[in-house]
């Protein structure tokens, strides 16, 4: 599962992200998990490193965020084009089944307890 993950520096990772591309966030709390697309995320400083994302507060993402004080930013892939707009304009309040609908594939890392999506 992790296999293709590589360290990057922290001091470099807000390279990863700040020519801004969308971005996967997930979130988890009280046994829900959700995965959404932004387009509203970017460096916020540099030593120490820091992101901004903007997640309105009408998002399932949003409210899973603030249950558990914690979410997950990841890169998609261009493979990752079709995933990333279905989860980027449905919505988990409107449709329970939106991820296995848009074929996200989630995995946990020992020590964390958030989800990452597969292949980020």
């Amino acid at each position: 599962m992790t296999n293709h993950f590589q360290p990057v520096a922290l001091h470099h990772a807000s390279r990863l992200i700040n020519h801004g591309p969308t971005v996967l966030v997930t979130s988890a709390h009280g046994g829900r998990r959700n995965v959404m697309a932004a387009a509203w995320c970017c460096a916020l400083d540099f030593a120490p490193p820091k992101l901004t994302v903007v997640l309105d507060k009408a998002t399932r993402t949003r409210e899973l965020l603030e249950g558990s004080g914690r979410f997950v930013i990841q890169v998609p892939t261009v493979a990752q084009l079709r995933l990333t707009e279905q989860v980027g304009n449905h919505s988990l309040k409107d449709d329970p089944d939106k991820l296995a609908k848009a074929g996200i594939e989630l995995f946990d890392l020992p020590g964390h307890d958030l989800p990452f999506v597969q292949g980020c």
